[in-house]
């Protein structure tokens, strides 16, 4: 929708817009819809306006960007990096085609854009961008301290071990902590996180990156005449809403159907990488087996079998549960990490919940174990999954675990 001022109306013309004619208010960015105004010299505050103008694009871009290198990397599109350019999709469609064209309001009159002002399209973008980016790292905190005494244990062990050379300290991290924490913020390139899991450290330096790079975004557009107040204020009730519709029926209605099928190839395009947090998956864990418990009676598993249709539906959750925790197994796994970027306590947290996984593993094993091996293949189990019945001849190696636990020594 494009609305005319009086320095470019004329109503013999289509939309009654003469574009030919110049901007006496200043010059225009037309592809990021950003004026700069006349008289700049030296206004470090009107520049910095146009720089945070000119974020929302470049948020788009860098999501464009991480999702081809992502599909380098896994040889499909990742659904985290699909999920993200839909939202954008979704958000700058009903901006462009359905609210401005409802409202058809014009800019102010030295704003330098031809399309219709409400409501702002980068308040829209910038706070629906930082909503969702809280609201899914806000979901992912996990504080990294020990919270039984065999992981006080490992953690005072550990750091004892590390006590020389943190004497120069910032309120308890040293400076290459401090350096890896803001690395760690703005490494992930777009406004939605990239790990299952983050500790509450990471978390604060995460937001505070995003809510410098965006919030300040719609009072930039009222700065450069490019928006009312009004329109921007809008925009932003509208990018919050967006934001937070979008990730309920994401979180709540997609995530938790698609989280069995990490890392595996969905319509032979996507490859599922948008993971629930760790500590759901643990929860999922311990609700099946207590379910497995009251359904079977004190470990009497040799019901599941007989057919009756609950026993097997819940067999197959349990089957999906092993493959599942598998897949967070392996994101401990210190090759996939880079030392540079990590924290003196994570090798720690990574033994502690690599053990604390396998040992569910093991639980859940022991819940399939008196289960006919035939069964099992006829709902997924595989050969390349830990075998819980001797029988089937797919007896597990461990090599894999063994070598995991010796590099994190």
């Amino acid at each position: 929708a494009q609305c005319s001022l009086k320095w470019n109306a004329n109503a013999s013309l289509p939309f009654g817009i003469d574009r030919h004619r110049p901007c006496p208010y200043g010059t225009s960015l037309r592809v990021f819809d950003v004026t700069i105004p006349n008289y700049m010299d030296n206004h470090i505050v009107k520049w910095m306006c146009v720089f945070w103008g000119v974020v929302p694009f470049g948020v788009v871009f860098f999501g464009l960007l991480d999702a081809i290198l992502k599909s380098v990397k896994l040889r499909g599109i990742g659904t985290r990096e699909m999920s993200f350019l839909t939202f954008i999709g979704v958000m700058v469609g009903l901006n462009e085609v359905v609210f401005k064209a409802i409202w058809h309001e014009p800019r102010p009159e030295k704003s330098c854009q031809y399309s219709c002002g409400t409501p702002s399209g980068h308040a829209v973008m910038s706070i629906g961008f930082f909503t969702l980016m809280f609201l899914d790292a806000a979901y992912r905190v996990k504080p990294s301290v020990p919270l039984d005494i065999h992981s006080a244990r490992d953690y005072v062990k550990a750091m004892d071990s590390l006590a020389f050379g943190r004497s120069n300290t910032f309120f308890g991290w040293t400076l290459k902590e401090w350096l890896v924490a803001d690395v760690r913020a703005w490494a992930t390139i777009i406004p939605l996180s990239a790990a299952h899991t983050i500790n509450q450290f990471d978390f604060v330096c995460y937001s505070i990156w995003w809510a410098a790079l965006l919030l300040p975004v719609p009072l930039s557009r009222v700065v450069l005449n490019d928006h009312f107040p009004n329109q921007v204020f809008l925009g932003s009730l509208i990018g919050f809403l967006e934001a937070g519709l979008y990730f309920c029926a994401i979180r709540r209605g997609l995530l938790p159907r698609l989280n069995p099928l990490l890392g595996k190839r969905l319509f032979h395009v996507f490859v599922h990488d948008f993971p629930l947090p760790l500590y759901e998956a643990i929860s999922k864990c311990y609700m099946l087996l207590a379910r497995a418990e009251g359904e079977l009676g004190e470990g009497d598993t040799a019901l599941l079998d007989r057919g009756r249709q609950s026993s097997r539906k819940l067999l197959q959750e349990l089957v999906t549960l092993h493959a599942e925790l598998g897949w967070y197994v392996r994101q401990f796994d210190p090759r996939r990490a880079c030392g540079c970027l990590m924290y003196d306590e994570d090798k720690v947290v990574a033994r502690r919940e690599m053990k604390r996984l396998r040992h569910l593993q093991d639980k859940v094993a022991a819940q399939l174990e008196h289960v006919d091996c035939y069964v099992l293949e006829s709902l997924g189990w595989s050969d390349d999954t830990e075998s819980v019945n001797a029988d089937c001849g797919c007896a597990g190696d461990d090599e894999d675990s063994l070598s995991a636990d010796s590099a994190l020594e």
